[in-house]
């Protein structure tokens, strides 16, 4: 999922945010994105191999400074039983034109997985420095598993050419009673390159990674394809 696992995540399936060049450039609206990925690594947890998946979401700005974001998500293993599906609400709040805060809920349902149906919510902070770089930092509680998750991370994209964007991410992460840990997570960055077919249409090849920080399961190297419609 696009949305949390850059993220969700993002975001959480919280997002890295496209560059302001490229949301002019886009339709606002709904957008729909499916892909397929060499691995599932949510919060530092490997949950399945080769996983394909579909998200809708969409955006709604009620004022100058207050913005509504919703969508939904599912998940499926090619290799295995694994099948996820989600969905979130964000609420986001222009405190100045550089600082943004808000709050997230979300429900996950899981078959095939140690992770508990439930719902997480948190609250975020994002300092935008300028139009392509961006530092966010998020505190989430999961009631699934009655365990906290934490992150600290940054966002840069730059415009390569007129349809052509580059997108990379990094992050650290730290859990309190979360699924048997506590104390720093993981590691975590992607790196996505997204062409414009046209005003609707764009493709994204994505690689990141999942260090551990902590005893876990180990770190992980994933890629994968996005194929993106907004309307």
């Amino acid at each position: 999922m696009k949305h949390l696992a850059t993220a969700l995540l993002a975001a959480s399936f919280a997002a890295s945010p496209l560059s302001a060049d490229l949301e002019d450039d886009l339709p606002l609206g709904i957008e729909a994105v499916t892909g397929l990925r060499s691995d599932y690594v949510y919060r530092g947890f490997n949950l399945a191999d080769v996983v394909m998946d579909f998200q809708l979401e969409t955006e709604v700005v009620l004022d100058d400074t207050l913005a509504l974001g919703a969508g939904g998500w599912f998940a499926t293993g090619v290799s295995d039983n694994f099948t996820e599906g989600g969905a979130f609400l964000n609420l986001s709040y222009s405190l100045h034109k550089d600082i943004t805060v808000g709050g997230s809920a979300s429900y996950h349902a899981y078959d095939h997985n140690f992770l508990e149906n439930g719902f997480d919510l948190g609250a975020f902070l994002t300092w935008y420095t300028d139009r392509d770089w961006n530092i966010e930092a998020g505190v989430y509680r999961d009631f699934a598993t009655n365990g906290w998750y934490a992150h600290l991370g940054s966002d840069w994209s730059v415009r390569l050419s007129d349809k052509t964007y580059l997108g990379i991410s990094a992050g650290i992460s730290a859990v309190e009673d979360y699924y048997g840990r506590s104390g720093l997570n993981d590691f975590h960055g992607q790196a996505s390159l997204t062409y414009n077919i046209n005003t609707m249409l764009s493709v994204t090849p994505f690689a990141g990674w999942s260090c551990e920080l902590n005893n876990g399961d180990g770190s992980e190297i994933y890629g994968g394809l996005w194929f993106e419609v907004s309307f």
